[in-house]
C-alpha cells in the first residue's frame, strides 16, 4: 500500500517528502522495542514496514531522476549502499546485543544514524526536475502494460535471490550432507558475491550498456542455478550460490533504470512504484513456493525451478529493451 500511494503522496508534498519519510523510518523503528505482547508487536511491524516501503520507493525515484539529470546509471551504487549498510547495521546490532545491550536500547543508536541522514536528506539539492516538482505538470499513471516487462524482472528476481537466501543452508546441508552449520556458507557466500556483484556493476554499465549487463547477468546466474541444483558435492554447490548471486545481484538495479526511462518524465515516479507493487510480491512468496516444490520433489527440484525462473527473465528483458527511451 505505500508503494501504491508513493506518486500521490509524492506529487503532492514534492521531493521534501524523502528525508520525512527516512525521519519516520528512524522514529518507527524504536517501536518494536517498546510493545509487550504479540499483538502490538505485529501492529508495530505494519508502522516499521509502510514507513520503510515509502521510504525504499521514494529513493529509487530520487536516483533514477538524479541519472536523468546526470545522464548515466546510478542504481547499482545505490543498491551496493544498500546491502554494505545492511551488512553493517546487522553486526553493530549483534555487537551491542553481544555487549548486554537490551534490544530497545540497541535500537536508539540505530535510530539516531537514521534521523541523520534523513537530515542529510533535507539538506542535500535534489535534482533539478526531481518527482513532484510542480513544472512538471499533473501526474499521470504509467500504462500497466509499458511497466509489465520491468516488473516481471524484478518479480522473477526477488523470487531467487530470497528463495536462495532462505533455501541454500538446507539444500547444501540435507541434500549434500554437508556438516552442520556448513549450510549457511552458501547463503554467505550468495550475499557477498551479491555486494561485491552491484559495486562492479555501477562500472559495468558504462562498458556494456544496461541490457547486455542484464543479459550477461542472467546467464551467469541460470549457469549458477543450475550447478546449484546438480553439483554434487560442497565446493560446486557453493561455487554456484556465488554465481548465481553475483549475476541477480545487478539486476533489480539495473531493471530499475531501464523502468524509469520507458516513461516520460511525469510518470517515472508511477512506473517506479507499480513495477515495484508486483515485483516486489516476488519477495516473500518466492520461499513458500520454493518450499511447496521441495516437499513434492526435493530441493534440486526447487533450485531447478530457481533456475526456469532466472532464464524467464531473457525474454522480458527483451521486451523492456524494446520500451526504453534513449
Amino acid at each position: 500500500m505505500s508503494m501504491a500511494l508513493a506518486p500521490r503522496l509524492l506529487a503532492r508534498f514534492g521531493p521534501g517528502l524523502l528525508p520525512v519519510s527516512a525521519a519516520l523510518v528512524g522514529l518507527a523503528s524504536l517501536l518494536p522495542g517498546a510493545v509487550g505482547s504479540w499483538a502490538g508487536l505485529a501492529l508495530m511491524l505494519v508502522a516499521v514496514g509502510a514507513t520503510m516501503s515509502l521510504c525504499d520507493i521514494l529513493s529509487n525515484i530520487r536516483i533514477a531522476d538524479a541519472e536523468a539529470e546526470a545522464g548515466r546509471s546510478l542504481q547499482n551504487l545505490n543498491h551496493a549502499m544498500y546491502s554494505l549498510a545492511l551488512a553493517g547495521s546487522a553486526s553493530v546490532m549483534g555487537l551491542l546485543r553481544g555487549a548486554g545491550w537490551a534490544h530497545q536500547a540497541a535500537l536508539i543508536p540505530v535510530a539516531l544514524v537514521i534521523l541523520i541522514c534523513a537530515l542529510a536528506m533535507a539538506t542535500a539539492p535534489a535534482p533539478a526536475h526531481a518527482a513532484g516538482d510542480a513544472d512538471r505538470g499533473p501526474v499521470i499513471p504509467a500504462p500497466w502494460l509499458i511497466v509489465m516487462p520491468g516488473a516481471m524482472i524484478l518479480w522473477l528476481s526477488f523470487m531467487a535471490e530470497n528463495g536462495t537466501e532462505t533455501w541454500g543452508a538446507l539444500h547444501i546441508e540435507r541434500t549434500l550432507g554437508a556438516a552442520g552449520g556448513m549450510g549457511a556458507a552458501g547463503p554467505a557466500m550468495f550475499a557477498l558475491a551479491m555486494g561485491i556483484a552491484r559495486l562492479a556493476g555501477q562500472v559495468l554499465t558504462r562498458v556494456l550498456g544496461e541490457v547486455r549487463l542484464i543479459a550477461v547477468s542472467v546467464v551467469l546466474a541460470f549457469a549458477g542455478a543450475v550447478l546449484l541444483a546438480l553439483a554434487p558435492g560442497l565446493g560446486l554447490a557453493i561455487s554456484g550460490a556465488a554465481a548465481l548471486g553475483l549475476g541477480v545481484a545487478v539486476v533489480v538495479p539495473t531493471a530499475n533504470t531501464l523502468i524509469a526511462r520507458t516513461v516520460p518524465a511525469s510518470q517515472r515516479a508511477s512506473a517506479i512504484s507499480r513495477a515495484w507493487m508486483i515485483g516486489f510480491t516476488g519477495f516473500f512468496i518466492g520461499p513458500p513456493i520454493m518450499g511447496f516444490v521441495s516437499e513434492a520433489g526435493g530441493l534440486r527440484l526447487a533450485f531447478g525451478l530457481i533456475a526456469a525462473m532466472v532464464a524467464l527473465m531473457l525474454p522480458c528483458l527483451w521486451a523492456l529493451s524494446r520500451r526504453v527511451r534513449f
